[in-house]
């Protein structure tokens, strides 16, 4: 999960308050997102949802409000649903910073940790968790759940591959191939993240590659 763009101007139809969800919505959100879910970073299906960032069932006054809109998957706004109003706002924070999301390949956990006590980043990371390692334990994921981490797990492994590759054979394809994978549109950045961070060779030369939105 990390910051995400929020176009100024809010669809035509949001300010005639005729559809929170009107084509215009849909079409900027897709634009502003890049056809990613905002919470798992995976390009959105045919399931996608205008997800609202604070509920309507405890927020009615924000339905039509472009501030609290978001492209979501079906799969991740049935985890959230009306439970999580209090997450970080990802049109605000930087939320790579804020929390430390990394993979266990070992063990096949998402591992979220953030300094910050704060509810908001607390409630981020409870909901994170539910999303990437289910309602049970990892080994006990349901069937969507395991199927879900498995598309992660593949496209987690693939990347460090790539990063592997040019960690061994440092050369101007292999760098590229690092960097095309740290673009904006694709896929997990909040993961490639800590994955450059966390390794001082890769952040000497991929630093200006995963500044993305920040402001």
């Amino acid at each position: 999960m990390i910051r995400e763009y929020k176009h100024k101007s809010a669809p035509a139809s949001l300010v005639a308050q005729i559809k929170y969800d009107g084509q215009d919505v849909l079409d900027q959100l897709f634009a502003d997102q890049h056809d990613k879910c905002y919470l798992c970073e995976m390009k959105v299906k045919q399931f996608y949802q205008v997800e609202h960032l604070k509920s309507q069932e405890h927020f009615e006054e924000l339905k039509f409000n472009w501030t609290n809109l978001l492209l979501s998957d079906g799969y991740c706004n049935g985890k959230k649903k009306e439970n999580f109003d209090d997450i970080l706002n990802p049109n605000q924070v930087n939320i790579e910073d804020v929390i430390e999301q990394r993979i266990d390949s070992i063990n096949r956990t998402a591992l979220f940790v953030s300094s910050d006590t704060s509810i908001p980043t607390q409630q981020t990371i409870k909901l994170l968790n539910r999303i990437f390692n289910g309602t049970y334990s990892p080994k006990l994921r349901k069937k969507r759940e395991e199927e879900f981490y498995k598309e992660v797990e593949q496209k987690f492994n693939a990347f460090n591959k790539i990063v592997l590759d040019y960690l061994t054979n440092p050369n101007l394809q292999t760098e590229n191939a690092v960097r095309e994978e740290l673009t904006i549109d694709k896929e997990l950045l909040g993961f490639k993240y800590w994955v450059i961070k966390d390794t001082p060779k890769l952040l000497a030369v991929f630093a200006n590659d995963i500044i993305w939105n920040k402001q």
